[in-house]
């Protein structure tokens, strides 16, 4: 994080950079260089606010981190070289059903393509780097908490309410990005001051609780403060950018913040374990969360592609998974395709038989291959699209990921059918046209097997695949019972395996990346930096 605190104290002007307004908006005394001082006003502390957006362009985290997680959970595909993509879903080997295995034609296992590009020299191709850079956006909450603490902050109407609503907002945020940070890296470290780093690395478990932490500090706030206030709804209409404020996106009101963050606590418990892992009393803490986490017409954190200014990929709008999916970058996986149930509406309203398969994309290897393209929102479709304003996805969770959260803990509790009716709940709303499977008499193996398929199609860029796939096993090596079997394949000829096995052999957890680690040493050499 050091190397990040100096681009930081470079970049303070982007501090108040929000792509949704225009430059005259943004102006505050020089608009290249506002310093601390233009944050000591209302005005200046919206701005910096709605700037924590900003970070998603800058960072290009909608496209780099989401697509890193979308490929090795084996939703999409990519066999392209930029950013080191091809060998971020470059399993091991493939052994067809006929006793064939096939190796990756180029290169090595990911684990060791990836550690081998933990260098700075490789810039964006070090994807252990990807994530790791949202510690820009912990900072930028650090400096909104840091100036709220002064008294020469002036605010019109109730102070208090918009102080306290900042604060929210920044905690919030913290809570996100120590979520993200401590849900993927092997250790990471906690920061607090503005400005300042310190080489206190902490095990990832210390990483999450901290993301509990600040996630409950803003709780506390919020429930302190009327569905009503007026200020309140004030600032967090001014920090909330103009082209969110439409489909699951708006003006998030208290009662709705708390119950998402109740749900990302739950995610936090249930993805950062393996399956196996889970005890009772986990299962149960996620059921008391979701209890009270996200409803089906809560406003959530989202995000969408502009017309101007917007905050996908340095403006770029075609620079995410939603975009790059229908223009040759990504395809859809076989493997996701096949976790379909006959007659599920979501299927043939998003997906279409192509003139002819793709097979061995670009020559590196056959886990690049798909017989099927993406049907776009224009077109009828729910996921991709390069038209502004169509694409959405969650930040942060869904109300889908919490029912699938409450579905998966009941069936671990031997409530089945209980499980099961949640389940019914996210096909209903997603209206995927199947029947209930609630009440048919399935056991705990099979109504284990009708969540795991919804959290693969119910729950596409919905920022969980990566996690899903840890946490089941499937990323382990084949002879540590990892891979998959039974899966499709498309071999030379564009003949069709339904019985191929993979093993995938992909880090659980990443490395610190080295463009932290060439500036700041740890403290305490006994916390491990380096992933497995």
């Amino acid at each position: 994080m050091r190397r990040h605190i100096y681009k930081c104290i470079l970049l303070t002007a982007a501090l108040f950079v929000a792509n949704a307004c225009s430059k005259e908006e943004l102006d505050l005394q020089n608009p290249n260089s506002p310093g601390r001082p233009a944050l000591q006003s209302e005005e200046g502390l919206k701005r910096a606010g709605m700037g924590v957006y900003n970070k998603f362009s800058s960072l290009y985290y909608l496209w780099y981190a989401l697509t890193d997680h979308e490929i090795m959970g084996d939703s999409y595909f990519s066999s392209v070289g930029n950013f080191a993509w091809r060998w971020v879903n470059q399993p091991t080997k493939i052994i067809l059903s006929n006793g064939t295995t096939l190796t990756p034609p180029q290169g090595g296992s990911q684990i060791s393509e990836l550690k081998a590009r933990n260098n700075r020299s490789f810039g964006d191709e070090n994807v252990f780097y990807h994530e790791w850079e949202l510690y820009f956006m912990n900072n930028q909450a650090n400096l909104i908490l840091d100036v709220l603490k002064s008294s020469n902050v002036t605010f019109s109407g109730n102070g208090e309410t918009k102080k306290k609503a900042l604060q929210a907002w920044a905690y919030w945020w913290k809570g996100f990005v120590y979520s993200r940070i401590g849900s993927i890296y092997i250790a990471g470290v906690i920061t607090d001051t503005p400005d300042k780093t310190n080489a206190d690395f902490v095990e990832y478990p210390a990483i999450i609780a901290e993301a509990n932490k600040n996630f409950d500090a803003a709780a506390e706030i919020l429930s302190t403060i009327s569905e009503t206030d007026v200020d309140y709804t004030e600032i967090i209409s001014a920090v909330t950018p103009s082209f969110l404020k439409k489909g699951k996106g708006g003006v998030i009101k208290p009662a709705e913040w708390i119950r998402n963050i109740n749900t990302y606590k739950a995610r936090n418990i249930l993805v950062n374990k393996s399956l196996t892992e889970m005890t009772p009393a986990d299962w149960n803490a996620i059921i008391t969360l979701a209890n009270n986490g996200i409803r089906a017409n809560d406003i959530i954190f989202t995000m969408r592609t502009a017309a101007e200014n917007a905050v996908i990929a340095g403006g770029n709008n075609a620079a995410w998974m939603p975009g790059r999916s229908l223009i040759g970058w990504c395809y859809i996986s076989e493997r996701l395709i096949q976790d379909f149930k006959p007659g599920d509406a979501r299927f043939t309203r998003n997906f279409k038989a192509r003139t002819s398969p793709i097979v061995n994309n670009s020559g590196r290897g056959f886990q690049y291959g798909t017989r099927w393209d993406m049907i776009p929102i224009e077109s009828g479709g729910n996921y991709s699209s390069t038209v502004s304003e169509l694409a959405e996805i969650p930040l942060a969770c869904s109300y889908e990921e919490n029912q699938l959260m409450l579905a998966e803990a009941n069936i671990k509790l031997n409530q089945i059918d209980v499980g099961l009716g949640f389940i019914d709940q996210v096909r209903t709303y997603q209206n995927a046209s199947l029947a209930a499977v609630a009440g048919t008499g399935l056991n705990e193996t099979q109504a284990y097997e009708e969540l795991r398929r919804e959290r693969r199609i119910g729950l596409l860029n919905k920022n969980v695949s990566f996690y899903d796939a840890r946490r089941w096993g499937i990323l382990k090596p084949l002879e540590q019972g990892g891979g998959r079997t039974g899966a499709v394949v498309l071999y030379s000829g564009g003949v069709v395996d339904t019985n191929a096995t993979i093993d995938y052999n992909y880090l659980s957890r990443w490395d610190v990346p080295l463009h932290e680690l060439d500036f700041n040493t740890p403290s305490n050499p006994s916390v491990p930096v380096i992933g497995f």
